[in-house]
């Protein structure tokens, strides 16, 4: 394996660890005499402070330089887990915290996602985006499994250092890359001319690169919702969520190469296709076995379209305007993180957990199918 995209695998388990490892806080807080609603705040500000800083991200890369938005970022994500190491105490300081924390680990996403976009030749990008992904789904089968042991066997103050580790990771790691190639400079470092949002709409599809990046982020968002769905079914969630990264790691693995025989955006709409039509056969499951396959096949689907959807900001945007398309994507992807728990909310109560996550499933099967006529070859805004 290249050593640059053995890097960014790394870089990638490491910031990833460090948001996974919080994936365990409501139960970490309730421990400690938390409501479940400050709990939820706590939970929810993260994700609503990293939808936020999206746009602004790539504002900061050009800014400051992909790389050291990167270390700077990292940097402060240290500081933010030192500081809930060492006190967790007032609502409102752990609330900021957490804000400073969405903030910085935003930010670290948007340069890391331009970062691959500009140093990856277009003969390695397919295959190159596959394997660096490797590293996001590596934490789901060792810090997310740690933090439930920690939480669940009253070891919760070791807590906060898988975190603290995580970020010190990213940090170490962020040093020791070089200079983004297309980064141009005049012997001190001076970037290049990067374009505006003005552009990014007029030379690229970015309507389609939001539809697209948004509906298939709703789809990946229901992790959020089919613990909910399962456990009123008597089912084991985990089940699912093992055999789903199971399935992620066997096709970014195994089927590899074919991300660079195709046009990345051929994978865009089949896989996340596959990922509703699991869905549907999730609201139905009645056993372990039932999880365990629909959720093989889920993963299987979100292997080539986590990696597919990234992929658009280097294969539809030039280099200048790579900042601004990786902040698009992530924003895009992370506003239905931020949505769907507020549809769970108000689906739920109205109509039921199964009728609220049938109508659910059906709303991503429409978009999978819009999402994958809209990318077939040959369409306008695919040259």
């Amino acid at each position: 394996m290249d050593r640059l995209i053995l890097s960014l695998l790394i870089i990638n388990f490491a910031i990833y660890s460090y948001s996974n490892a919080f994936f365990f806080l409501a139960p970490y807080l309730a421990a400690r005499g938390y409501t479940a609603a400050s709990a939820g705040i706590l939970v929810g500000v993260f994700y609503a402070a990293t939808t936020a800083v999206r746009p602004v991200g790539s504002w900061i890369t050009e800014r400051m330089g992909v790389r050291k938005s990167m270390i700077w970022s990292s940097g402060v994500c240290i500081a933010c887990a030192l500081a809930l190491q060492a006190y967790q105490g007032a609502f409102a300081w752990f609330v900021g915290v957490r804000v400073v924390m969405g903030l910085a680990y935003s930010i670290f996403m948007v340069a890391l996602t331009t970062y691959q976009a500009l140093v990856i030749e277009e003969s390695k990008r397919g295959l190159g985006f596959v394997l660096i992904s490797v590293g996001s789904l590596i934490p789901m089968f060792t810090v997310v499994p740690l933090t439930d042991y920690l939480v669940r066997s009253g070891l919760d103050r070791f807590f906060m250092i898988l975190p603290l580790a995580a970020a010190a990771l990213s940090f170490s790691l962020a040093l020791r890359l070089q200079p983004a190639g297309y980064q141009g400079s005049s012997g001190r470092g001076q970037s290049m001319q990067w374009g505006t949002y003005g552009d990014l709409f007029r030379e690229t599809p970015a309507g389609k690169i939001v539809f697209s990046c948004f509906f298939f982020g709703l789809c990946d968002a229901s992790i959020v919702f089919i613990g909910t769905v399962l456990m009123e079914k008597g089912l084991v969630p985990s089940w699912f969520i093992f055999s789903l990264g199971g399935g992620a790691l066997f096709v970014r693995t195994a089927g590899r190469n074919l991300f660079n025989r195709y046009q990345r955006t051929v994978f865009a709409g089949p896989s996340f296709l596959i990922m509703a039509l699991c869905l549907l056969g999730l609201a139905f499951a009645r056993t372990s076995l039932g999880l365990v396959l629909w959720g093989f096949f889920y993963g299987m689907g979100m292997g080539y379209g986590y990696p597919a959807h990234l992929a658009l900001t280097a294969d539809l945007a030039a280099p200048r305007l790579r900042a601004k398309a990786s902040a698009l994507v992530h924003f895009s992807m992370d506003l239905s993180w931020f949505i769907l728990p507020l549809y769970m909310g108000f689906g739920c109560t109205l109509l039921g957990t199964h009728r609220a996550f049938l109508l659910f499933t059906l709303i991503c099967i429409a978009t999978a199918v819009m999402t994958t006529i809209m990318w077939l070859p040959g369409r306008k805004g695919q040259e």
